[in-house]
């Protein structure tokens, strides 16, 4: 099992419902599929995108550590979070008429993914980072 990054953690002290609540969120992002945060964003900075991800209070990142880089850490959030946070964006951030398209067409890729093929991209070069 991959390692969750509670945001929430660092900013209120959890109910013992929220913090049920947010491993049945986690169990679900994993069933759904996870993807890379950059290519859930469309933003190469991962720091970016960390910064995007919590002004928008997204609860989970799943980090992995990559096979032979020891170091090198894959940061992945669920599928339907990140459709959520790109409908967000595009709901509530004044952003240029290409963005919008690109975001747009993020989502419509998001949706149409083959999410055990996903999954098995990243465990064929990642390891699962043990906590």
């Amino acid at each position: 099992m991959s390692n969750v990054v509670n945001f929430s953690d660092y900013r209120n002290k959890l109910t013992v419902d929220s913090a049920k609540a947010m491993r049945d969120e986690s169990t679900n992002a994993m069933r759904d599929g996870l993807i890379p945060i950059e290519f859930a964003l469309g933003i190469n900075d991962r720091e970016q995108c960390l910064d995007k991800i919590t002004q928008y209070e997204v609860r989970s990142i799943h980090v992995r550590m990559v096979n032979d880089e020891p170091g090198a850490l894959l940061y992945l959030i669920g599928v339907s979070e990140a459709i959520w946070i790109n409908k967000k964006i595009l709901q509530t951030e004044n952003i240029s008429e290409k963005e919008v398209e690109q975001r747009i067409d993020l989502i419509q890729m998001m949706e149409n993914m083959n999410f055990t093929q996903m999954d098995s991209l990243w465990e064929s070069f990642s390891n699962k980072n043990e906590g």
